[in-house]
């Protein structure tokens, strides 16, 4: 699998966002979504299962490569490696979204209270938007055997530059200052968040993935969470060739779900997005 490949995958003609009353509202009044940064998500151990992988191919290589150039620099890439217990100094955010609008899992998660929405965007205005800021949208790798795959091809990636930079001739200038594991730590950023566990493969995820960001960057921010502040990033939907727009919401289960897919339809005219599909979840679920 080519890991340039997998950053330009097409997404479907729909992406849905799973949120509570107040995430619509926050949606819908400031055309704005929230990408959290990956060591604040709900799933702490996602950045230490890729690494896991990534040390496990890495060591698998080291047996085929047991000296000269190339083993020097895969011993030196899994020195990178390990460094990367610091990562969380690197301010990386990701938005969530599925292929599937109405899943059991996503209500019980994100279905607060029995008010749960999921917001659907067209698949090619997320990419819009995400190109527009220099941020990737991309598939979440469930299969072993994939992740593996892109694992394994990321690391030759890395090793081939690697190898032409300590071979080539050099006048002194450049790269003096570059880490001896090249660009693998800049590599786990963009492709970490790609890599989930199988078990939350129901979830059909994309993502939209932030190149790393400053903190002084505008529209990076805090937020309160439960125990401690959130550092993410305000995402515009809405570019200068793309108005903001809202394709399809899905009402979660609810006990007022009448008056609830009336006032999501009021809310939606009074903000010009009347053309959005306004549907109940058919899923048989019931938090009341």
């Amino acid at each position: 699998m080519n890991a340039k490949e997998i950053l330009r995958r097409q997404p479907p003609p729909v992406l849905y966002h799973y949120t509570t009353q107040d995430g619509l509202l926050g949606i819908v009044n400031s055309k704005e979504i929230w990408a959290s940064h990956t060591q604040y998500l709900n799933d702490s151990l996602e950045f230490r299962y890729a690494i896991e992988l990534v040390d496990q191919e890495l060591s698998s290589m080291k047996l085929e490569y047991s000296y000269g150039d190339k083993a020097m620099l895969l011993s030196q890439m899994a020195e990178g490696l390990r460094g990367l217990k610091g990562i969380e100094g690197v301010n990386v955010c990701v938005c969530s979204f599925s292929a599937d609008g109405d899943v059991l899992s996503q209500w019980r998660a994100y279905g607060h209270a029995a008010s749960g929405f999921s917001v659907g965007f067209s698949g090619t205005f997320l990419r819009t938007v995400s190109d527009q800021l220099s941020f990737w949208l991309v598939p979440v790798l469930y299969s072993e055997d994939e992740q593996r795959a892109l694992v394994r091809n990321l690391l030759e990636d890395v090793l081939a530059e690697n190898l032409q930079r300590l071979t080539k001739p050099t006048d002194g200038s450049d790269e003096a200052g570059s880490p001896p594991w090249g660009n693998l730590v800049a590599y786990m950023n963009r492709y970490a968040p790609i890599l989930k566990h199988k078990s939350f493969s129901e979830e059909h995820e994309w993502r939209i993935i932030s190149r790393p960001l400053f903190c002084s960057t505008e529209r990076f921010g805090y937020r309160a969470g439960a125990s401690m502040l959130i550092p993410y990033f305000r995402i515009p939907l809405w570019t200068e060739q793309m108005p903001f727009r809202i394709d399809e919401i899905i009402v979660g289960p609810t006990p007022h779900l009448q008056q609830s897919l009336r006032s999501v339809r009021s809310l939606l005219v009074r903000n010009g997005l009347e053309d959005a599909i306004v549907r109940n979840s058919e899923v048989p679920y019931r938090n009341w």
